[in-house]
């Protein structure tokens, strides 16, 4: 049966099941009928109600919160690969990496579908590369991207590439990338941030004009701009983007720790007050001859 007739036959039968009892034993029987299959239904569907729990705890940043009800919808549904997925993947975002790698791959034991596979190799080079394994992790993308072209993987493998240390390689593919898809923030940083590691400042400077046009959620984005922007002069605008950067969230996955962005911070308000200092004491010296 296609999913569809599957879909309505779902619809159909409870409700003539209803209809039956409704009318031939009574409104009673129909109503306590009705209670039953709802609670049928929220039991069969109450891995979806741990998800909903889990979004909305996300949202109010309970993060401990959503690793919860995460595990518990897993308990409820532990042969879906796209929970138990969703699950990992926030486990090593987390820095729960060794529960991440053994939850990553129980989700692809039970994925049924390549497509459901190949979605879930992604998080797994993650977690590769959490667990300091990243030529792994690169050859699981590099395979992966043959016959999976999708924006995930080339965000991830972009950054791999500089994680890697491996410039020239990462400007060759996070070109190919930006040409995949030109309004990821993701990829577009990979891009402006190669750029920067190779000294060229001004396609830097330009990439990273993308990059804040497309209003990026992450705190490497603003970072890197902000080296960019130091680079290139504009030390008043460095600042603004460094403490911005600051004011978002940093995650396990975070390409930059927070302690490195306030240690940058630090480092650009001081050149601060040296160069302001250095303007009065310029002023005080011209001062007594202004005066003759």
């Amino acid at each position: 049966m296609s999913n569809p007739l599957v879909s309505i036959a779902r619809v159909i039968l409870p409700a003539a099941l209803v209809y039956v009892a409704y009318t031939y034993l009574g409104p009673a029987a129909g109503v306590g009928l009705l209670i039953a299959l709802a609670l049928v239904y929220l039991y069969l569907n109450r891995s979806i109600i741990y998800q909903n729990r889990a979004g909305k705890k996300y949202q109010k940043g309970d993060f401990e919160g959503v690793l919860a009800d995460l595990k518990t919808a897993v308990s409820s549904a532990p042969k879906n690969p796209k929970v138990r997925g969703t699950y990992a993947f926030f486990l090593v975002k987390m820095g729960y990496t060794e529960d991440a790698a053994v939850e990553i791959d129980k989700a692809i034991e039970c994925a049924v579908t390549e497509a459901d596979k190949k979605s879930l190799l992604v998080t797994k080079s993650l977690v590769l590369w959490k667990q300091r394994k990243i030529d792994e992790a690169i050859k699981e993308l590099e395979e992966l991207l043959i016959t999976y072209e999708n924006t995930n993987v080339y965000a991830t493998l972009g950054f791999l590439y500089i994680e890697k240390g491996d410039y020239n390689k990462a400007l060759e593919f996070n070109l190919k990338a930006r040409d995949f898809n030109s309004s990821s923030t993701i990829i577009l940083d990979n891009l402006g941030y190669t750029y920067f590691l190779l000294g060229d400042y001004d396609n830097a400077l330009e990439t990273y004009k993308d990059v804040i046009k497309n209003k990026p959620n992450f705190p490497e984005a603003f970072y890197n701009y902000a080296r960019v922007l130091e680079k290139k002069g504009d030390l008043e605008k460095a600042l603004y983007m460094v403490r911005y950067s600051l004011t978002l969230r940093f995650w396990n996955t975070s390409t930059v720790k927070k302690e490195e962005v306030e240690a940058y911070l630090a480092e650009l308000e001081a050149k601060e007050k040296a160069i302001e200092l250095e303007k009065k004491e310029n002023q005080d010296t011209k001062e007594p001859i202004d005066n003759i």
